[in-house]
């Protein structure tokens, strides 16, 4: 009588049960970058040799390995010298466009100025022409034709406040130091007691716009011969 090898499990298992294999397909090896050959190449077998490789697979092994040796130098640009000289063209077209715009300042300036000094010129010659009507209103003032209160001493007040905000204004009163420069002496008085000439008389009050003469006062003055 003869001992039966099987076990109580191996008379419970089917007689042909599957068995699973895994096979990795992977044309470059992920732990060397090495090729491996075409075909099916389970996970723990070795490379087989004479094999044909793919030349897809070659290139990618070559690209891996040249990465490899490469280390951090992919990172550099590929044409230096191109980028210094687009860097360079940068900078010049850069400082360009400063001086461009610092010309264009200036010559808007220019433009403004010219400009402002035109509109003060055309302001000045309306201003000149209406001092002959100011005289008349100024001569009615001191003989009495305008009282406060009447309607036309309200129209003149309006007026010299209109002009007045075009910076006209009205200079030359008795008792100022005469300035050769603002006003213009029509007669003269000497005076010992006085160490300068001042304005005894005003027979015309002077004008200016700003600081622009129109008119000087016409006085007359007091003082050291």
């Amino acid at each position: 009588m003869t001992e039966d090898p099987s076990t109580p499990d191996d008379a419970q298992r089917p007689e042909e049960e599957p068995r699973f294999s895994f096979t990795d397909k992977r044309k470059v090896n992920p732990e060397d970058g090495t090729i491996r050959p075409s075909g099916d190449t389970p996970a723990t077998e070795g490379q087989g040799a004479g094999e044909p490789v793919d030349s897809f697979d070659a290139e990618a092994a070559q690209l891996f390995e040249q990465a490899a040796q490469s280390g951090d130098d992919s990172s550099l640009p590929a044409d230096a010298g191109r980028v210094a000289e687009l860097e360079g063209k940068v900078t010049e077209l850069t400082e360009q466009l400063k001086r461009d715009q610092a010309e264009y300042v200036n010559s808007r300036r220019r433009i403004e100025g010219a400009a402002q000094v035109s509109k003060d010129a055309a302001i000045a010659g309306v201003l000149g022409s209406l001092i002959g009507v100011l005289d008349d209103v100024e001569l009615g003032r001191q003989h009495g034709d305008i009282a406060p209160g009447t309607p036309f001493h309200a129209i003149t007040q309006k007026l010299e406040e209109v002009l007045g905000s075009h910076g006209l204004r009205r200079f030359g009163a008795v008792g100022e130091e005469f300035d050769p420069n603002l006003h213009e002496a029509l007669m003269h008085e000497d005076a010992d007691d006085v160490e300068t000439a001042t304005i005894s008389l005003v027979m015309q009050p002077g004008y200016a716009m700003n600081e622009r003469i129109l008119r000087p006062a016409r006085v007359g003055t007091r003082g050291p011969a």
